[in-house]
């Protein structure tokens, strides 16, 4: 016998206005935007602390930065709330140039930070009373129950056992998109370079941190494996996808091993790990085919239905307006998606698959839930320009539009500072919605 045969009844724990599966910066974001607009709602979140691969899997730079690399802002609302609250508590290396959120600055720096995880993991816990959202912690999502393509209820596992959770509308945090593919959706793999990365400290950081009376100086990044081009993936190693849990395992140990490799060089009287993650680092695994892909054609691009930017980091300039189209999918109908599971590929996922970035499509998400509620409507029938004017309203830029800069032989992107979303003069008659 292959197969075991399970029928059962699940009891309805409770039921919300929002289930948003994943607590993530995208889930929280969207967790965010969502309460703020009056709804009750519950994150349900695998693991036991907030943030995801920023905290728990020690990604610990709040990239991509949040300007365009001349000293324009592209992203601001819930991204930009998120990066300060990330040092709240913690040490950081945000340039003193962008500690007052102004909008446009004399400066070549980047709007971005170093952050300490388990700081802003206790930020993020009080940000979460603060506002009132439930989270529930240790608990796996398991599957949907999907009815002529609306979400009615999800099954979880933890301590209690099999249950369910009731919701009018759901977003999609994971960061694998499980809710989406459990529930019918299109979805497409993506394969993974090995990398891992852990803290250490040694006699010689701590010293340094003594003289410069600089805690984060005392830190040493461990970073091994590939970089997210591919470059140092260890010879005759396969890719890794999310196929099954023995791979993902098997991504975990290849990583722990080349760490192990590196640690058993250590002076053990001198050098010390500090932290591991406890969550696989893995930068894409399964995306949705949206109502439209995001690709690198699409750099610079200004879109009629955009929810916000993005940016490649290394390169000043080169930005990608989201549009709303990448967080819909056909035929799922009060599900959206947010963070890395968003319809793009290429150079567009690395820029959207980034925090700041999972924090903007999170409050688009978060803020397109509460409209089809209110209108009684599927997700894909919002109007796009009024989610667009609640995000403004709610301090997001939306769109950018080319200007001169002011530094030689360069040219700026301005985002629309007049933040009015339904104004055709911030579209870029060059720029096409779509191919």
């Amino acid at each position: 016998m292959n197969s075991f045969a399970e029928s059962r009844t699940i009891r309805i724990k409770d039921e919300y206005d929002v289930i948003i599966i994943g607590g993530g910066i995208a889930g929280v974001s969207a967790a965010l935007a969502a309460r703020r607009s009056g709804m009750r709602v519950l994150i349900i979140e695998k693991g036991v602390a907030l943030g995801g691969l920023a905290t728990s899997g020690l990604v610990v730079f709040y990239l991509c930065a949040l300007c365009d690399g001349y000293g324009r802002k592209i992203m601001s609302g819930i991204a930009e709330e998120l990066l300060h609250l990330s040092i709240k508590y913690g040490y950081n290396t945000l340039p003193k140039a962008w500690a007052n959120n102004l909008e446009k600055i004399d400066t070549r720096h980047r709007y971005a930070t170093a952050f300490n995880a388990y700081a802003f993991i206790l930020a993020l816990d009080e940000l979460m009373e603060q506002e009132g959202i439930d989270v529930l912690f240790d608990t796996v999502f398991s599957s949907a129950v999907v009815e002529d393509g609306w979400c009615k209820g999800v099954i979880v596992e933890n301590k209690e056992g099999r249950i369910g959770y009731r919701a009018a509308m759901f977003v999609d945090a994971s960061g694998d998109a499980d809710l989406m593919k459990r529930s019918g959706a299109a979805c497409v793999e993506d394969g993974n370079w090995l990398t891992y990365w852990a803290y250490s400290t040694n006699l010689s950081k701590m010293a340094s941190a003594l003289e410069k009376n600089d805690i984060y100086q005392g830190l040493k990044l461990e970073f091994h494996g590939s970089s997210r081009t591919g470059r140092k993936h260890p010879e005759g190693m396969k890719r890794f996808t999310i196929h099954d849990g023995m791979e993902i395992s098997e991504f975990v140990k290849a990583g722990r091993k080349l760490l192990l490799d590196h640690v058993k060089q250590f002076d053990t009287k001198a050098e010390s790990l500090t932290t591991l993650p406890t969550l696989p680092q893995l930068r894409t695994t399964r995306r949705i085919d949206g109502h439209y892909v995001l690709t690198n054609a699409d750099k610079n691009v200004v879109f009629e239905d955009s929810i916000g930017c993005s940016t490649e980091e290394d390169k000043p300039f080169h930005i990608f307006e989201i549009p709303y189209r990448t967080l819909i999918t056909p035929g799922i109908r009060n599900i959206v998606a947010a963070g890395r599971i968003i319809s793009s590929i290429d150079q567009a996922r690395e820029s959207t698959r980034l925090i700041s970035t999972c924090a903007v499509t999170g409050q688009a998400a978060g803020t397109a839930v509460k409209l089809a509620i209110e209108l009684g409507c599927a997700i894909q029938d919002i109007p796009v320009g009024e989610l667009q004017r609640r995000l403004a309203d709610a301090g997001a830029i939306i769109h950018y539009k080319p200007v001169q800069a002011k530094y030689p032989g360069a040219t700026s992107l301005d985002p629309d500072y007049s933040r009015q979303a339904d104004d055709d003069s911030s579209i870029d008659p060059s720029g096409s919605p779509g191919h």
